[in-house]
């Protein structure tokens, strides 16, 4: 009896030891990480006072915040309705352990995709109008009411059934703050960079234009578009309303896909067997990503992307398993969607071609099999192709690229306002992500940067928070894929996340485009933790809490960037549209003169202006991306400032504005050419400064603006 005594003891003893080594390990990453947020977690005691300064309800605005809210819900209604009636013709056997929850993400997914190709379509009719965005809207409810009843239920336990502990109730509140903030901020006026160069400016044009025809100048037109329909959509519903509610509408339509994306991780990790708290624990890792907080406030597309590949990834694993033909269809649906996105679908597509091979490889012995296995699989590749293939084939047409404006030194493509030096340029500028010249070790060491050190709007930092959660949860995950019978589905995609990876890693590293990796990362770590805890119930606890608190970190960081913008008070219409975007734009004070104090056709040139042509109701020219590309043109074909004003004249503007505070400054300014004397440089720095500041013809200036009316 003694010796099984002191046998038992020393087995507790040794499975104690890898409990203090992860927490301990948790408790450094935690000080690691948040020694690196001094900027914003540094500052939340200060940044919390921001949420008041005036009053906090105004009738308009509140009125314009709830009809852009309902809009939003009504079209993501529309979306389930469209997606239950194409889900109904895909037949696929009912399968075990099956989520209400992924039913209800997959036919939402389906039908966000459907409505997205179906407004690409009405584009190039020229119907973008109010009564098509009305009568779409019907179409789609009609569908939900007559669909609803057909979404699969089961037994699977709800995340607040009566059984949920304390610890459960905890993780739901946590997932709920993240969702919560983004979805407040989401229905304020936008100010995050690329949706004032896109995601609403295009929108904005094509409801003016009435169809998807390309807009001059702005080079975005000719991406893949497949969510900014839902922000034409949204926009048009609430234009009946008044125009702040149809930029809330179409904020708070993007804003869905974040909420949609988390039932999908909750109810796939239940479907592989996974308990409610571990499901949860996955849910919530993702949810307190800061990056993918500031992507659903902003109204990026990134957290779309982020679903369809999921989806697309769960699809692939169901097919693997039962190679029902169903699942490629499914997988070919989320994957054009995808690719109807942004074009970096692509690598998920070589990812999941080197699956389908894998795939095949086991049905070596059975040639008929084998030959099934490829035609189907990689059918299903090229029918995602045939899905996205309008975008590009319209691009295509237009000009002469079908990945226009990208790799033009690859496949040339004209249009004007680029050319193959901007791409180039463009390609250049993406590489610099993670760092402009890496080493091996930068490559090694790139999940500790991500994790650790990483800053938004620092390019060099990865443009972004991933937070440490995955970090910490990276060891349990490769430990259960070594030790562990992981769920089939689990492990293909945890290969297509891999494979995704390597790619990121060896082209842009910004850390946005790591998203649609994140879900079946987290479905990966919490199937892991779950089967190596069962029996040590000091591990479970250490890595619950642990995971627990590493998303609380990254929580922490979404909630200073909430409160720095504050954008409460304009939600609920005690503070204008106009003093909210004064506080978080700099600039915007310029666009209030050029929009209420000059003539409805001034033509203004931006220049550095970060090309936001959402908020500038005057006509206007810019160039895109490579903001002073054309300044530095005339400048160097200059040889006075005299001579500069007329060649500005002859571009038909009446203004000029313009982001000066480094142009002038020779070791910053991009006018100078580094190939150039010092002396001829300055000379043309010179003519630069006497045009931009030039004090008879300024309009209003200070150290950072200047504009300027042209004689």
């Amino acid at each position: 009896m003694g010796n099984n005594l002191a046998e038992t003891i020393e087995i507790k003893d040794r499975s104690g030891v890898p409990a203090i080594i992860f927490g301990a390990l948790a408790v450094a990453l935690i000080i690691a990480f948040l020694s690196f947020r001094g900027s914003d977690v540094g500052q939340l005691p200060n940044l919390i006072g921001r949420i008041g300064g005036g009053p906090l309800l105004g009738g308009t605005g509140l009125v314009d915040s709830l009809a852009g809210a309902v809009i939003a819900f009504a079209i993501a209604v529309s979306w389930f309705g469209v997606g239950s009636f194409a889900v109904s013709f895909i037949k696929v056997f009912q399968r075990e352990n099956q989520s209400r929850f992924l039913d209800l993400a997959m036919r939402t997914a389906i039908g966000a995709a459907i409505w997205s190709l179906i407004w690409f379509f009405l584009g190039l009719a020229g119907a973008y109008n109010g009564y098509t965005a009305a009568a779409a809207l019907v179409a789609g409810l009609v569908l939900a009411g007559l669909n609803f009843r057909r979404l699969q239920t089961d037994k699977e336990e709800t995340p607040v059934s009566k059984k949920a502990s304390g610890f459960d109730r905890a993780l739901i509140v946590l997932i709920a703050i993240p969702v919560v903030l983004a979805f407040i901020t989401s229905l304020a006026p936008p100010t995050a960079k690329d949706t004032l160069l896109y995601h609403f400016a295009v929108p904005k044009a094509f409801i003016t234009q009435g169809g998807s025809d390309f807009i001059a100048g702005n080079i975005a037109s000719y991406l893949a578009l497949g969510t900014e329909m839902h922000s034409v959509w949204a926009m048009l519903i609430g234009g009946f309303v008044s125009s702040r509610a149809a930029e809330a509408a179409a904020g708070a339509a993007n804003f869905i896909f974040f909420p949609v994306l988390l039932l999908a991780i909750c109810g796939w990790a239940r479907e592989v067997n996974v308990e409610r708290r571990w499901a949860l624990i996955a849910v919530l890792i993702v949810a307190g990503v800061p990056t993918a907080y500031h992507v659903a406030a902003s109204a990026y597309i990134d957290l779309a992307l982020a679903l369809y590949v999921t989806l697309a990834v769960y699809s692939l694993g169901r097919w693997w398993k039962s190679l029902e033909n169903g699942w490629l269809i499914f997988a070919a649906v989320f994957l054009g969607a995808a690719l109807s996105a942004k074009l970096t679908a692509l690598f998920v597509i070589a990812a999941f071609a080197l699956i389908i091979l894998l795939r095949a490889r086991q049905a070596k012995d059975d040639p008929d099999k084998l030959a099934r296995i490829v035609l189907n699989g990689f059918g299903a590749l090229i029918l995602a192709g045939l899905i996205a293939a309008p975008w590009y084939l319209r691009t295509w047409q237009e000009t002469g690229s079908p990945i226009f404006p990208f790799y033009m030194s690859v496949w040339k493509g004209e249009a004007a306002g680029w050319d193959t030096e901007r791409s180039a340029l463009f390609q250049q500028m993406n590489s610099q992500y993670g760092g402009i010249e890496k080493s091996p070790l930068d490559y090694l060491v790139a999940p500790f940067n991500l994790s650790v050190i990483a800053q938004p709007e620092q390019p060099v930092l990865f443009d972004g928070v991933l937070g440490i959660a995955f970090l910490f949860g990276l060891p349990i995950l490769i430990w259960g894929l070594w030790k562990f019978e992981m769920p089939v589905e689990v492990k293909a995609g945890i290969g297509v996340a891999g494979i995704m990876y390597l790619f990121w890693l060896f082209s842009s590293q910004q850390l946005r485009y790591l998203l649609p990796i994140l879900p079946v990362m987290a479905i990966g770590i919490a199937a892991a933790g779950k089967r190596k805890s069962e029996k040590d119930i000091g591990l479970r606890n250490v890595w619950q809490a642990s995971l627990t608190a590493a998303a609380i970190a990254g929580i922490l960081v979404s909630a200073a960037w909430f409160f720095e913008k504050s954008p409460l008070r304009v939600v609920l219409g005690g503070e204008t549209k106009d003093h909210y975007l004064a506080r978080n734009l700099d600039y915007y004070p310029y666009y209030q003169v050029l929009n209420t104090e000059t003539p409805a056709d001034s033509k203004v040139w931006l220049i550095n202006m970060r090309r936001d042509t959402y908020n500038l109701d005057r006509p206007c020219i810019s160039d895109y991306l490579f903001e002073d590309w054309t300044l530095r043109k005339m400048v160097w074909e200059s040889r006075s400032a005299s001579e500069l004003k007329a060649k500005a004249a002859a571009l038909g503007v009446q203004y000029v504005l313009v982001r000066h505070d480094f142009l002038f400054d020779y070791d910053r300014s991009t006018l100078v050419d580094d190939q150039k004397p010092r002396a001829e440089n300055e000379a043309k720095l010179k003519i630069a400064k006497d045009f931009i500041l030039d004090k008879a013809n300024t309009v209003r200036a200070d150290e950072k603006f200047s504009l300027v009316k042209l004689p």
